[in-house]
């Protein structure tokens, strides 16, 4: 009986969860949700999961509190070394290639889980390094999405501790960051190539005619079924011949398997199936 209790104590928090924080929590797995659940319950004291939803009732501050924890991503500058060294060697400079040859001036890149902005900073560093001069005949937009609107607010800031540097190359951290008062800080011309935009993924997206979408370390969260909808998701949103750039522990599932091509399938980056359509 007890069993049966808590399961419809979690089921009828889910619910709340849906209704307070509009947050559709059933696209992710019911042990994800029920670890991150139990990381809040403790921290307030809270036993059971009827007594967490009567404390969420009452109390709007823990709203922030379960969807920071809900949605939190470790991230880091350049995290994965071996990643942004394809990223910087092979694939980017690729990219430009084809979008050189093709006359086209527009790069359209984006982050979806961005979390603190680490990431699409880290790329939006790469491009203004591998156009250098080429840059200014480039119009390169960067969008980075989040569902949580604290963490973008932090992240469109660009504002960082020493710690949460410590894998920046160093060229670039004396090029791109300015130290002031124990922090460092991402220099004007870097933030200004990414857009921060608060976005569900399962909801709503970023839009389409992306050269690039990077989704790391984010769907292992979801349901299969979400996951496979999230890759079609993707797959409709890139340009042909548009890549994808996933985390080392996630798998294409679904249709999505068969729709893209593996080019460095050890740093899980795929590429949409189509060849790319040249205007020449």
């Amino acid at each position: 009986m007890e069993g049966t209790q808590s399961d419809q104590g979690f089921q009828n928090l889910k619910g709340l969860i849906i209704q307070h924080l509009s947050l559709d929590c059933h696209q992710y797995k019911d042990s994800y949700l029920k670890r991150r659940l139990a990381v809040r319950m403790r921290a307030r004291g809270v036993e059971g999961f009827d007594n967490y939803a009567d404390l969420l009732r009452v109390d709007p501050i823990e709203h922030d509190q379960l969807m920071h924890d809900l949605t939190i991503n470790v991230t880091q500058f350049f995290r994965d070394e071996a990643v942004f060294r394809v990223l910087e060697n092979d694939v980017l400079p690729l990219l430009i290639y084809h979008k050189v040859m093709d006359e086209d001036q527009s790069i359209n890149i984006w982050s979806a889980g961005c979390s603190s902005g680490e990431e699409p900073y880290s790329i939006a560093i790469l491009m203004k390094e591998l156009l250098g001069e080429e840059f200014d005949n480039f119009s390169t937009k960067i969008i980075a999405s989040d569902i949580d609107k604290g963490v973008l607010e932090k992240a469109s800031e660009g504002i960082y501790l020493p710690r949460q540097v410590v894998n920046v190359p160093k060229q670039y951290l004396s090029k791109y960051f300015i130290f002031n008062d124990g922090m460092y800080q991402i220099s004007p011309d870097i933030r200004d190539m990414v857009q921060f935009r608060n976005i569900d993924l399962f909801t709503s997206t970023a839009g389409s005619n992306f050269d690039m979408i990077l989704c790391r370390n984010v769907v292992i969260y979801f349901t299969r079924e979400m996951q496979e909808r999230l890759y079609m998701k993707f797959h409709r949103s890139l340009n042909s011949g548009g890549y994808l750039v996933m985390g080392n522990t996630e798998t294409l599932l679904g249709d999505a398997a068969s729709m893209f091509t593996s080019i460095h399938s050890r740093e899980r980056i795929y590429q949409k199936t189509e060849e790319f359509h040249r205007s020449k």
